[in-house]
């Protein structure tokens, strides 16, 4: 039953829990269980699988949890993540896999990551704040210091402002009262509206990604490939928002591959396109009174 497609998702789940409780067939349960990641499944069912690897404390099990994590929607994320650091060793898989791809670092909640920073196992804490650390891009960082200090040299006009938001931000993002698009989050619930937080994240939009704005690629068994963002996962469904706002259902038995990158939908390299004094002008309007009037 938990591994027929046929069969209802609720079935599915409780017979993927009973999965693995005999002393006989471990090896062959571990093996259905870890198949069952994959983004033909319905979410439910991977939740519940992942649960149960984790319950038979396998050595293999997170490096199986992990193998498919650029297909697992938010979701699947989070429960893999929160599987992988309930014991210390797992942690260091996980911990081995950010070292090997980088991009793993901003797919990672800012929640997860301080309960391993902030560990029991002082060893595992130091590890942890190393590799978290590392991940900053250093050419990131010096174009993010040096729009900084010209933004600080001069005063912005918020009436400006709302113009190079117009231009550079509103097809992704609405602020308040200010109508948008639903690709990015509304900049109105931004609480931080200081220069450094907002020049940080527009021109490093990959340092904290939320597993939602993130861009998701799939490729579907008649051929065809969709790319936008993942907004929902219905038991045997998934829908991507694409750039353009266009929403595209898709079953999950129609998808042969589904991959995230990894990197937030926002690009990288604003400084080319936003001058300094834009960026003024932008941080005026988005601090400032419009900023309150739109919240």
């Amino acid at each position: 039953i938990a591994n027929d497609a046929n069969s209802p998702t609720a079935d599915r789940v409780v017979a993927v829990r009973i999965l693995g409780r005999a002393r006989v067939g471990q090896d062959a349960d571990f093996e259905l269980l870890a198949g069952l990641l994959g983004p033909h499944v319905p979410v439910d069912v991977q939740v519940a699988a992942g649960a149960t690897l984790g319950r038979m404390n396998r050595p293999a099990a997170p490096e199986r949890v992990l193998a498919a994590w650029s297909s697992h929607g938010a979701v699947v994320r989070s429960a893999v993540i929160e599987l992988v650091t309930s014991r210390v060793a797992w942690s260091q898989v996980l911990l081995d896999r950010v070292e090997a791809d980088p991009t793993m670092l901003a797919q990672i909640d800012p929640a997860q990551k301080q309960r391993m920073t902030h560990h029991i196992d002082a060893k595992l804490a130091d590890r942890a704040t190393r590799v978290f650390q590392a991940g900053i891009d250093p050419n990131r960082q010096a174009a993010i210091d040096r729009m900084l200090a010209a933004v600080k040299a001069q005063r912005g006009n918020a009436a400006k402002g709302a113009v190079v938001f117009e231009q550079n931000c509103r097809a992704c993002h609405a602020f308040g009262v200010a109508v948008g698009g639903a690709i990015g989050p509304d900049l109105a619930v931004v609480k931080d509206r200081t220069a450094p937080y907002l020049v940080t994240h527009i021109l490093d939009p990959n340092r904290a990604v939320e597993n939602r704005y993130m861009m998701y690629s799939a490729t579907l068994l008649d051929g065809r490939s969709l790319a936008g963002m993942l907004v929902a996962e219905a038991g045997n469904s998934l829908t991507l928002r694409g750039l353009d706002g266009a929403e595209h259902v898709i079953l999950r038995n129609e998808v042969r591959l589904l991959v995230s990158s990894g990197r937030s939908l926002m690009p990288e390299g604003l400084e080319a396109a936003i001058t300094p004094a834009a960026m003024a002008d932008l941080v005026a309007y988005l601090a400032g009174e419009a900023g309150a009037a739109a919240k």
